[in-house]
């Protein structure tokens, strides 16, 4: 399951906000507008920390608190009564065909109710169903299950729903409560929150030293898998706890027999009251790092990335457990507080590029929040929000292209092209920021012009801010601008806008820009890797066809070796170059 939508209302600055998210989202917003509200939210949400009474909104304090997410990317079936199944089938989708749970916390106390906002038939005899013990169903529904497993409620519920659903073919949409007290929600209840995605929240205000909780969380976390999966040593670990308990117990016996000696009338029975010890807790580390210099003696920088290191593998650990728990894949959400903090900005872009490719992942979604523009300008666009209070005080979230302007205007983000307007004559737009450095670096070895420098490429993809700043700036100039497509059917229509006609595109006869790289130099570079091997076959390159592009974790293998922008034209297959050659005339045209 993914993430997609969160709906806080009367959350404290948030009376009534809906936050679309993608696979990477960046939050942006002056300090205290309520940008870590959002992740202590869904930390609340996903069950990671509790509501608390000063969580409710000033001045609303008659009225419900409600925490609402919407997920899609739906497990295909589910097992009820170990019977295949499926939410759809059960009705238990919203109106988009998507999970939607509603937390609701009422009163003074804040109390928990938790339902599902279904796309319910609207037939009053089918109200309430999921809470129908299976004698129950069969007694209300007998005509209509004369010929299935009445065994089975979930069997029963998906006939009757059917039926009901064709007697007025209307769909209302309702409140499955899921706290209720039958077995058949508690079982759906069950299963929908194991496939919910794991939450790991990373604040921004922690503190570094090598007692507190950040650091030793992780440090217990690790201790207890560690025991959980050791058969060994959790047997020694069991040994040593129950001869404690009988060794304890003995004591107390004979403790017994002298206070009866004493006086019989003090006391009959004593019992060793004994609580199997938390290991995780018992067992203390501190971190030595290299020349065995503590961690809280490294700068704050350096402490920063070590305990970011340490989240994202407690975060991998407990994933791995839960798909190995519900034999699923189970997604897993990563929220950084200002991930900035600290960090030299050549760091900053490293953990940016780190989030895009953990984001790039199918079971992976990212949030972070930041004041950074550095951070704000290469982070993807299509995830920006902006955090704004309105006039009466209250939060909202903004986004689009009217986000992404405030943002830059905000954060005085500019377009990171290194020449002045009058020193530009040619631009160049390509598809993305590969092909920015792998042309550039062909061009400039290629090109018999002098003035080869007054020539700029540009990403059309328009993926991050900057890229969005640079095309705006390319606009704006009275230049001459042609493009470079692939040959596969993606990337002509963003670039076609840029340009001053589809006459000035040129389409590479292959499909994908990595197939003018050497093959040889593509095969070392992936070899290095035991899980990303190039299993395409030198045939295949030469062919350079569609259905044998490279993956996007081989792409950001050849990325970070920096091949696109270090390769030497002299290697390139003689037929390649001479392709590459007519591309670099025409732009010296």
């Amino acid at each position: 399951m993914k993430l997609i939508r969160f709906t806080m209302k009367n959350f404290r600055g948030y009376t009534n906000a809906t936050i679309d998210f993608s696979n990477f989202t960046t939050f942006v917003g002056v300090n205290d507008v309520g940008k870590s509200t959002i992740f202590e939210a869904l930390d609340i949400f996903f069950g990671n920390s509790k509501i608390d009474k000063d969580d409710r909104t000033v001045g609303h304090d008659d009225q419900d608190v409600q925490l609402i997410a919407e997920f899609n990317c739906l497990p295909n079936k589910i097992k009820l009564e170990n019977v295949d199944t499926s939410l759809s089938r059960e009705y238990l989708l919203n109106v988009r065909k998507n999970l939607e749970i509603r937390q609701t916390y009422s009163g003074s106390g804040l109390k928990l109710s938790e339902s599902i906002v279904a796309n319910f038939p609207n037939v009053p005899e089918v109200k309430g169903i999921h809470n129908l013990k299976i004698s129950d169903l069969k007694q209300k529904f007998g005509e209509q299950i004369s010929d299935i497993d009445k065994r089975v409620s979930s069997e029963i519920r998906s006939i009757v729903l059917e039926n009901a659903f064709k007697k007025t073919g209307v769909l209302s949409e309702i409140d499955i409560p899921l706290n209720g007290t039958n077995s058949s929600i508690k079982d759906i209840s069950k299963i929908i929150h194991s496939q919910l995605p794991v939450y790991q929240l990373f604040k921004s205000d922690r503190s570094n030293t090598d007692g507190d909780s950040e650091i030793q969380e992780p440090i217990k976390a690790i201790v207890k898998s560690t025991i959980a999966g050791n058969g060994e040593i959790k047997d020694k670990l069991d040994k040593v706890s129950k001869d404690v308990e009988i060794a304890v117990s003995q004591t107390t016996d004979r403790t017994l027999e002298m206070l009866q000696e004493m006086n019989p009338n003090l006391a009959n029975q004593m019992k060793a009251d004994f609580q199997t010890p938390k290991w995780d807790s018992l067992f203390k580390f501190s971190l030595d790092t290299d020349s065995d210099i503590p961690l809280n003696k490294r700068g704050s920088g350096v402490r920063r990335l070590i305990l970011l290191s340490f989240f994202r593998a407690e975060a991998k650990k407990r994933i791995e457990q839960a798909k190995k728990d519900n034999q699923n894949e189970v997604n897993v959400i990563y929220s950084f507080e200002e991930p900035e903090t600290a960090q030299h900005p050549r760091y900053q872009k490293m953990l940016i590029d780190s989030f895009k490719t953990m984001s790039e992942s199918k079971d992976v979604q990212v949030m972070i929040t930041t004041h950074s523009p550095a951070i704000a300008k290469i982070v993807p666009q299509s995830g920006v929000r902006l955090i704004k209070k309105e006039d009466l005080g209250g939060a909202y979230v903004e986004s689009g292209d009217q986000a992404i302007q405030e943002v830059v205007d905000q954060l005085g983000i500019i377009q990171d092209i290194k020449l002045y307007p009058d020193q530009i004559k040619k631009a160049v737009v390509v598809e993305g920021p590969d092909d920015v450095m792998f042309f550039e670096n062909i061009y400039h070895q290629i090109s018999e012009e002098k003035d080869s420098d007054s020539t700029i490429f540009i990403s059309g993809g328009g993926a991050t801010i900057v890229d969005v700043l640079n095309q705006s700036f390319i606009q704006k100039l009275n230049v001459k601008k042609m493009g470079i497509v692939d040959g596969d059917p993606a990337g002509e229509t963003d670039i076609s806008r840029l340009v001053d006609t589809k006459t000035n595109i040129i389409k590479l006869e292959k499909a994908t820009l990595e197939f003018y790289l050497p093959y040889e130099c593509v095969k070392k570079c992936l070899s290095d890797s035991a899980q990303i091997k190039l299993t395409q076959t030198k045939e295949d390159w030469l062919k350079g066809e569609n259905d044998c592009k490279l993956g996007k974790q081989q792409k950001r293998v050849l990325k970070s070796k920096r091949v696109y922008a270090n390769i030497s034209f002299k290697d390139i297959t003689p037929d390649r170059l001479l392709e590459l050659k007519k591309i670099v005339a025409k732009i010296d045209e």
